[in-house]
């Protein structure tokens, strides 16, 4: 039985305004970069790609373009196995995701239009990735995303930093307000709008904190997420799950992961 708690984040909503949606994936992109978190599962995920003989990398829910500018430099320099990269998402931030094109030298493509994690389409092939957003899905929702993966033989891999307990929701939570204020005029492109609801109405630095506490209470546990795979381990997947610390080992907080792939292609 699971006993994480699926509370509602502001924005996954379909009334959260897209002027403040896209202030919140910036920020959440920003963090991303600047922390680097999710460098320390790049060997891992380097694996899993070889693997499944595969170059492409179709990632899921998005947002701003999650780590990918910088881990796709990883891959590059420290792994020796370039990638190609998709951006895909719900709500397709469609200026960012153009933004992460132009900085990657078309090493990273996106998706513009509304793309449903749960049922990818045909013409989307390649190895899927979801950063810091697995948690935004109930169990039947994340078993869907998993069973399309496996249903069209594609490798897939799911990464958070979100935990559901007090250390993580002290480090990842308690500060976050002072951070947005202190870093929002450093976020590039400038937007007044994003100052407006930062500094004048301050719904960013509220919505940031209301859905980083949910995110933690969201978050599936390593118990759970071999539950959600324990009845697709039987249709001839690899599925590997556990955590790696960022921050050269030294991070309170680990990465959780969880990757699957073919077996066949092994």
């Amino acid at each position: 039985m699971m006993r994480r708690i699926h509370l509602i984040e502001i924005e996954d909503q379909p009334w959260c305004p897209s002027s403040i949606r896209d202030a919140l994936t910036d920020f959440l992109q920003f963090a991303l970069n600047l922390g680097n978190y999710y460098a320390c599962i790049v060997p891992r995920l380097r694996r899993a790609l070889e693997r499944t003989g595969s170059h492409r990398v179709v990632d899921l829910c998005s947002g701003a373009g999650g780590p990918w500018p910088r881990l796709i430099e990883l891959f590059d320099k420290n792994e020796k196995y370039p990638v190609q990269v998709c951006l895909t998402d719900k709500y397709p931030n469609t200026a960012a995701f153009r933004r992460a094109r132009l900085a990657s030298d078309n090493r990273i493509g996106f998706c513009p239009v509304s793309i449903d994690a749960t049922q990818m389409p045909s013409d989307l092939s390649g190895f899927r990735t979801l950063f810091t957003s697995f948690h935004h899905f109930p169990p039947n929702a994340a078993c869907a995303i998993l069973r399309d993966a496996v249903i069209n033989d594609q490798g897939i891999g799911v990464f958070e930093i979100a935990r559901r307990d007090l250390l993580a929701l002290l480090v990842l939570c308690l500060f976050v307000p002072l951070v947005v204020f202190a870093f929002t005029p450093f976020i590039r492109p400038f937007r007044w709008s994003r100052l407006a609801w930062t500094y004048l109405i301050p719904i960013v630095p509220f919505a940031v904190l209301f859905d980083g506490i949910v995110s933690c209470f969201r978050a599936y546990s390593l118990s759970e997420l071999r539950q959600l795979t324990s009845g697709l381990s039987q249709c001839g997947y690899n599925w590997d799950v556990g955590e790696e610390k960022y921050w050269g080992g030294f991070s309170p907080v680990p990465v959780t992961y969880l990757i699957g792939y073919p077996a066949v292609k092994l």
